[in-house]
């Protein structure tokens, strides 16, 4: 079990949580509309074609491109927090 001295280790002041937060907002921003204008750009014309052609393979790519932004957005800013040491907000517990 552990002691207190490591609970008031891991614990992060309020202010520093608050500031990690909105930067990861920035950072998520700027990557979702980076991704939005090369999806717009390169993706529109044939989605839309396979939409029209074969609805059920537009859905399974949909919901692919979907999945595969997901954990791109979150591998970037993962690395990008641990390259800056940077704190986040985790539901793993001895984890940032």
């Amino acid at each position: 079990m552990p002691d207190k001295t490591e609970k008031d280790q891991t614990q992060v002041p309020f202010g520093e949580l608050l500031r990690n937060f909105v930067i990861e907002l920035i950072v998520y921003g700027i990557l979702i509309a980076i991704y939005f204008y090369v999806a717009l750009r390169f993706l529109a014309n044939p989605l839309a074609a396979l939409f029209g052609n074969n609805l059920a393979a537009y859905a399974v790519i949909s919901l692919g491109l979907i999945v595969v932004q997901a954990v791109f957005l979150e591998f970037v800013t993962s690395l990008l927090f641990d390259y800056l040491g940077l704190h986040r907000l985790s539901s793993r517990p001895g984890k940032h």
